[in-house]
């Protein structure tokens, strides 16, 4: 696989008439943009849809359902995201199998060693007894969401698949196994929309070094004070590559 360019130079027009060179790093490939904002859109629509089931004697419930066209509507809107998403995920794995052939255990997403050291350097910060760890591509905190919304959707797609055809369901499981499926299905959503809308958000959003969002998932690009920041380990490997290529054109 051909290594990834870091580092992309942009040109803009300062007040004076000037140009201004800037310097940015690739973070996101159109397809991963592209991916990303399919899952938004499939995500919202899922937790909007879906939520009135879970908390049916809620004064907003009836509220959401009408807006959203009566009950039928709202699970063939549910539904649909449903399946988007589903097909998403597949589509994801299959990319990075068949299309994106970095070797399996050579890919920076996995989790190693580091990640546990850094976990608990990062707990340590927090009580000021260490410096903040520096990140390289990933931080653990990064791959815990990665692997966290992987499993959540394997996890709703089988239980969503449940629900969807129960009968279908009840010819190969007892039929406890499609309750359970109901109640696994409503909780982890729950627990995604949360994790979702509080974790993840002040991760990438809120945080006050980017607050009031970062602008990575609209353009794919971290700015340089944004990378030397946040992976300061990547940031000096992509140094390193441009050094070596204004040494060796």
């Amino acid at each position: 696989m051909k290594r990834q360019k870091l580092i992309e130079v942009s040109e803009s027009v300062d007040r004076g008439g000037g140009v201004l060179s800037e310097v940015s790093f690739k973070r996101f490939t159109l397809n991963q943009l592209v991916e990303h904002w399919v899952m938004i859109g499939t995500f919202m629509l899922l937790v909007i849809s879906g939520m009135p089931l879970k908390f049916p004697d809620a004064w907003w419930s009836p509220v959401i359902i009408n807006l959203l066209g009566g009950f039928w509507m709202r699970t063939q809107i549910h539904h649909a995201a449903g399946i988007v998403l589903v097909v998403l995920g597949a589509y994801h794995v299959g990319y990075h199998l068949f299309v994106d052939k970095e070797p399996l255990f050579e890919r920076k997403i996995l989790p190693n060693l580091k990640d546990a050291k850094d976990f608990w350097q990062t707990i340590l910060f927090y009580f000021g007894k260490a410096e903040q760890p520096k990140y390289g591509r990933y931080s653990w905190k990064e791959k815990f969401d990665y692997w966290g919304a992987f499993w959540g959707m394997v996890m709703m797609g089988v239980t969503g698949l449940v629900m969807m055809f129960p009968f279908v369901a009840m010819k190969y499981v007892p039929y406890a196994y499609v309750q359970l499926s109901t109640i696994i299905h409503t909780d982890e959503a729950l627990l995604a929309a949360m994790f979702i809308f509080i974790v993840h958000w002040w991760n990438v959003h809120y945080s006050p070094e980017v607050f009031p969002m970062s602008k990575a998932w609209l353009t794919g690009n971290l700015s340089e004070e944004q990378m030397k920041h946040e992976h300061p380990l990547e940031y000096e490997e992509a140094m390193r590559q441009m050094q070596e290529k204004t040494e060796n054109p």
